[in-house]
């Protein structure tokens, strides 16, 4: 008896709220109870953020004080033989220091660029939208963006585009970061959610159900898609 092979794990759902987020979703309508709970929601997530924002602005201004003795070029130098600062980043994330390595380089960088950055509207920006505008790396450019970011109100979803937008024009797209186990990973990933039985039943009815215009464009879609990962397959198996 040939034993079944175990169902791939499914891939979690994206929370619905996050979704309609994302999509635009119109104000949700709220009763008088309603609002109040949501004031006060909004009241404490700002206090939140202060604390954070608060405690991740010193932890960096004390890495660039005390670690780098203040120098913000040695800091923001991505080729720093720095003995303490390596060590740090190799403890990140484990059991002697329990935040990650992105959070490390954030909080420095951040507290690099605001001792080299003399514009106030750069300095009073807040930390959350700052750390996007890290990827522009030039301190002119960042001054700027910081400028326009804060002229506009951008949220971080904008500011992110906007970042984006800025790097594509000037041919620095953001890096791609990929590794064979990434790679691995993404193509199960999809084909877990895709794949499935569930999924395979789903996509008949849709075919009866969706508009004929829906169907073409996720048809076409899907055959773009199996010409990218055509050609990944055949980069991977050709000998160097």
């Amino acid at each position: 008896m040939v034993a079944k092979k175990p169902a791939a794990p499914s891939r979690r759902a994206r929370p619905r709220a996050i979704v309609l987020a994302e999509h635009g979703e119109a104000p949700v309508k709220l009763n008088a109870r309603e609002k109040t709970l949501l004031d006060e929601a909004l009241r404490r997530g700002e206090d939140l953020r202060e604390q954070v924002e608060a405690n991740v602005t010193s932890y960096g201004r004390w890495l660039l004080g005390s670690v780098f003795a203040d120098d913000a070029s040695a800091a923001l130098n991505d080729k720093s033989n720095n003995a303490v600062w390596r060590e740090l980043v190799r403890r990140a994330g484990g059991p002697t220091l329990r935040i990650g390595r992105r959070m490390l380089y954030v909080a420095l960088q951040l507290a690099a660029h605001d001792k080299r950055i003399a514009d106030t509207t750069w300095r009073d920006l807040d930390a959350g939208r700052k750390e996007l505008l890290l990827p522009l790396g030039d301190d002119g450019r960042l001054r700027e963006a910081a400028q326009h970011v804060a002229e506009f109100n951008l949220t971080q979803a904008s500011t992110r585009q906007y970042v984006s937008g800025l790097l594509e024009s000037t041919g620095r797209a953001r890096a791609v970061r990929l590794t064979v186990p990434r790679i691995v990973g993404q193509v199960q990933k999809l084909r877990a959610s895709l794949g499935s039985a569930a999924a395979l039943r789903k996509v008949e009815q849709l075919r009866e159900t969706a508009e004929p215009r829906e169907r073409e464009k996720a048809a076409a879609e899907v055959d773009e898609l199996r010409e990218v990962l055509g050609k990944i397959a055949k980069s991977l198996r050709a000998k160097g």
